[in-house]
């Protein structure tokens, strides 16, 4: 079973503890221009810091692919729509101001088919001149952080959650790397041990830049994202 759905509350506990959420909130409503009223849609398994986005007044629909993940989100964001839904095939068509894909979920759209699949499905869940908010890893960077080449430990009241991982190259265009790690640790009162292997694919600014318009976007800004890995890119629905 993949990772993300055997052990999908574990992956939003790390989440959770490895991001400042309220800072992370902040970051991205300075940077996606978002104002209290607007309706988002919110792509990923970062709910805390999708519940800040609520509590800053954003209304979210809040989708994840699993359904184990779904589950998860439901039990943190009680009075918040959250559904199933992948980013290829978003069920939404003209419906929100702002679509926040956070968490760097572009990772997964190893081949150009399903990146395309998926920014064409952004436009489509966005109104006219609504903006599309979203992070990638960065080719230049996915292979010299901690993140994703080293040890990570994070812990608070009883959890504890230890990630030793690391990265192969796997092709250059794409820029795609297998990324290899080993979990352990305890929670909910018991103790854990997992590993987890998959391909990442990471993306320069320029690449991100010169897809947009053939989606229907106009870029606006590209930027530092909140973490030392990925950059943010920010966009205008035409």
């Amino acid at each position: 079973m993949n990772t993300y759905s055997a052990h999908a509350a574990i992956c939003a506990k790390f989440y959770e503890l490895t991001l400042d959420s309220k800072s992370v909130c902040k970051f991205i409503l300075k940077n996606s221009h978002s104002t209290v009223g607007d309706s988002g849609l919110f792509v990923g398994g970062m709910f805390e810091v999708a519940n800040e986005l609520v509590e800053s007044g954003i209304t979210l629909t809040v989708v994840d692919y699993t359904d184990e993940m779904v589950d998860v989100g439901r039990s943190k964001l009680p009075g918040t729509v959250v559904e199933k839904a992948d980013l290829r095939t978003l069920p939404y068509t003209g419906e929100f101001d702002t679509v926040f894909v956070i968490g760097r979920v572009f990772t997964h759209m190893i081949n150009d088919t399903d990146f395309s699949e998926a920014l064409r499905a952004c436009r489509r869940a966005l109104r006219t001149g609504g903006r599309l908010f979203f992070d990638n890893y960065e080719d230049s960077k996915i292979q010299l952080t901690s993140y994703f080449n080293g040890s990570i430990e994070c812990q608070q009241d009883g959890t504890v959650i230890r990630r030793k991982s690391s990265t192969t190259k796997v092709s250059d265009v794409p820029y795609v790397v297998r990324w290899d790690a080993e979990y352990n640790g305890e929670f909910e009162g018991k103790n854990f041990s997992f590993s987890d292997s998959m391909e990442h694919r990471a993306f320069s600014r320029t690449e991100i830049a010169n897809a947009l318009p053939r989606f229907g976007f106009e870029l606006l800004e590209q930027g530092n994202n909140f973490d030392e890995t990925s950059f943010y890119s920010f966009a205008r629905a035409l």
